[in-house]
């Protein structure tokens, strides 16, 4: 029977029945990594949660499936305190699976390299952000030590044997390997509708102009450098300058908002910005049919998969200079991470042409990340991983 082991800094839900629950691992990236072994065991922290909470989130089924809790030793407390406890049950797992997988960054997952490096253990590894984006743009403290971060990851990823990178080429730039390597999304675009796409592009050419522009960003809420105070301060320059005009900006994402609901006081849009927190994955698709303009205002990421969703959707979309978010959008609709002046000027200059033509064109380069194309992209570097440790394991 072959053990795969998953390791992240991130977080699954429990509710008070024993059933487990996550965002951004679901019972579908369980069953993506069960095409490696015979059992999954995840490697996470863990948040407990009433069963009527867990409905926000994604079951993960419990067969073939197991979780270790990890402590968050990420934070300066957890450091002196948890470290060496988590170290501990990170070596132990690791001794006790087959395959190890990580999604890096991660301090764990980094940890868990190491190990499986000196054990011989066959190990893959996901690269899905930018650390040194990460560091430099969450506090002032991030940036002294963003360089040191950067380079001890561009070192392990250099050494990592097997590679997957989110984006087609800025990670590959900024992080290489001398190991083998491919580039896949972890969107997950099961089916496309491109005739309810072009109905949306066609709607907008009759949009009524006095109607409430519908914006929306998916992102963690709790993280500084995903970007969304730069929109929320964009959307006070515009209804200064065009009182007239109604906008509602929607806000999607798990996470504590009160960092953003304090932002959104401070700058006078209360009326223009509704925070609706963590939706089911699923529900995503059904989100973006009510939005008319997507923004991923991040300042750190990979390939962000909810853009791809939004155009996917037919949404129009605009978005940071960060990472592979120019891989996926036209020049014209790319600004600076932070420069909430011109988020402001490129909202302003939103108009029905533009929104369906802009529909149209990111429907059409959506399409090159529907499930069919990934899953074969990914089963085919699975196997020559498995086939490369002498693994026998049908995928």
């Amino acid at each position: 029977m072959i053990k795969v082991l998953f390791i992240q800094d991130g977080e699954l839900y429990k509710d008070e029945f024993g059933q487990y629950y996550g965002t951004h691992i679901d019972e579908s990236i369980k069953q993506r990594y069960l095409m490696l072994g015979d059992t999954l065991t995840l490697l996470t922290r863990l948040i407990s949660v009433s069963s009527d909470q867990a409905k926000k989130y994604g079951r993960i089924k419990a067969e073939r499936f197991q979780h270790v809790k990890l402590p968050d030793f990420k934070s300066i407390k957890g450091h002196f305190t948890l470290r060496r406890k988590a170290h501990k049950i990170i070596q132990e797992q690791v001794a006790k699976h087959d395959v190890i997988v990580t999604r890096l960054p991660s301090a764990s997952g980094n940890y868990a390299f190491k190990l499986a490096k000196k054990a011989k253990k066959p190990f893959l590894v996901e690269m899905v952000g930018c650390t040194f984006d990460g560091y430099w743009n969450y506090n002032w403290k991030g940036k002294f030590i963003a360089h040191y971060k950067l380079f001890k990851q561009q070192r392990i990823i250099k050494q990592s044997p097997f590679v997957i990178y989110v984006t087609s080429d800025y990670l590959q730039q900024k992080y290489p390997t001398n190991g083998e390597n491919v580039n896949i999304s972890n969107v997950k675009l099961t089916q496309l509708y491109p005739d309810k796409v072009a109905l949306k592009a066609e709607a907008f050419l009759h949009r009524n102009q006095n109607q409430p522009l519908v914006i929306a960003t998916i992102a963690s809420l709790n993280v500084p450098y995903k970007g969304q105070v730069d929109v929320i301060r964009a959307l006070a320059i515009l209804k200064r300058r065009f009182p007239e005009r109604q906008i509602k900006y929607k806000l999607v994402g798990q996470g504590d908002s009160s960092r953003l609901e304090e932002a959104i006081q401070k700058y006078g849009v209360e009326d223009w910005v509704e925070i609706i927190g963590p939706i089911k994955h699923h529900q995503v698709f059904e989100f973006l049919e009510s939005v008319d303009l997507y923004i991923q205002p991040s300042k750190q990421e990979g390939l962000p998969r909810a853009v791809i969703e939004a155009m996917a959707s037919g949404c129009p979309a605009l978005g940071a200079r960060t990472a592979g978010i120019p891989e996926l959008l036209q020049a014209e609709c790319i600004f600076k991470g932070g420069d909430y002046q011109t988020i402001a000027d490129l909202i302003s200059k939103v108009d029905n042409n533009w929104l369906n033509k802009q529909s149209t064109i990111n429907f059409e380069n959506a399409q090159q990340y529907t499930h069919d194309i990934l899953t074969e992209r990914r089963r085919v570097f699975y196997k020559k991983f498995l086939d490369h440790h002498n693994i026998s394991h049908n995928i």
